[in-house]
């Protein structure tokens, strides 16, 4: 019993079975409970939590101010789309919505090297910290490949299926369907407990985690389920980044810094079962082409990328007038939101001629969260 104590405050994620000797009944059944109870523990604080909650045992308290870590990590933030809504209508049944969105998260989380952190009612931080044997490229990759597979598990759940298609919820919002807007960044951040004696959990310190949901919340104004931050992006191999595209170069509320932002345009999915959706002998490159290939083509993409070149000025000559044509053609071929919204944007903010403002600076400010 002490043996099984002392490692737990040794590392409280270890599992353990619940034992069964010749051991007095009692002791045995005071064994179990304590298991039970550790089990409880790695589900509640989760990997980061427990590391800390083992740490402070080690030195025989809780030390509520213990300097926290520096970690450099990609960071995912993912919100439930029409969440007001959603509440005000199913009530109390709202919790299913929400658990039904926590366990497709957090399992792909899991299943690609990533560790569930938050859950803020109806949003989920999402941690990817580096490993020994995995590299950047390869972690970036897997984050990525994790929020894909997300949105292709929401596409395909018949149970988010079943509540969106209630009569009160298409009666609000018609042809509604259950989604998630995500955001995915990298940078450092304070991994750390918060809070006090009376209450205290892990939580991880950084305006890049900021960034991330800052993220998500962009991704309603260009119309896309995903935003990937340039400083994620560079990270990618060469051929998983020619999947994404760069949909505009902006400043986010809270940073002077402008940035690229980046979408993978993931396209609506039809599978027969989970493995198929997970795809879990494929490599992430191998999992993108074949079982989530993004719906727009490389020709498409390279197009609109020339578009978004000519607008920004950055790699060719700023040109608004070759930029809206090309955008235009974007839309002939398909409709297409990223692409509706720039031209959006360049026709309410052009010259007479169609021509860039003289002091176009080669980005432009998103002044929403």
């Amino acid at each position: 019993l002490l043996r099984t104590i002392e490692q737990f405050s040794l590392n409280p994620l270890r599992r353990f079975d619940e034992r069964s000797s010749k051991l007095h009944p009692e002791t045995v059944k005071v064994e179990n409970s304590l298991l039970r109870l550790g089990s409880l523990l790695g589900v509640t604080l989760g990997e980061a939590g427990c590391d800390i909650i083992s740490t402070n045992m080690m030195s025989g308290r809780v030390c509520f101010n213990m300097p926290g870590k520096v970690v450099q990590a990609f960071f995912g933030f993912c919100d439930i789309r029409n969440f007001t809504d959603i509440t005000e209508i199913l009530t109390r049944d709202v919790v299913k919505v929400v658990n039904t969105f926590a366990a497709i998260v957090h399992t792909s989380a899991k299943e690609n090297h990533g560790v569930p952190n938050k859950n803020i009612g109806d949003a989920f931080l999402v941690v990817w910290k580096p490993k020994q044997g995995i590299s950047a490229s390869q972690m970036a990759e897997s984050a990525l490949r994790s929020y894909v597979r997300v949105i292709v598990e929401a596409q395909t759940s018949h149970r988010l299926s079943e509540l969106a298609s209630r009569p009160e919820i298409q009666a609000r919002i018609p042809g509604f369907k259950m989604r998630m807007g995500f955001g995915l960044h990298y940078g450092w951040a304070i991994e750390c407990a918060i809070g006090s004696e009376f209450k205290i959990e892990a939580s991880y310190l950084s305006p890049h985690v900021n960034m991330a949901s800052r993220l998500e919340g962009a991704t309603k104004q260009f119309g896309v389920s995903l935003l990937i931050s340039e400083a994620a992006h560079a990270l990618l191999s060469h051929a998983v980044q020619r999947l994404c595209r760069r949909i505009d170069r902006v400043t986010l509320k809270g940073s002077d810094l402008p940035m690229d932002l980046f979408t993978y345009d993931v396209g609506t999915a039809s599978f027969d079962s989970h493995s198929s959706v997970a795809g879990a002998a494929l490599s992430p490159l191998q999992y993108f082409t074949s079982v989530a290939p993004p719906w727009t083509s490389q020709a498409f993409r390279d197009k609109y990328e020339l578009a978004v070149a000519h607008y920004l000025g950055d790699t060719v000559e700023i040109d608004w007038r070759r930029a809206a044509a090309l955008l235009r053609q974007c839309l002939a071929e398909v409709e297409d939101a990223p692409s509706r919204r720039l031209l959006h944007f360049i026709s309410d903010n052009a010259s007479a001629r169609g021509e860039a403002p003289r002091s176009w600076p080669g980005h432009r400010v998103l002044v929403e969260k």
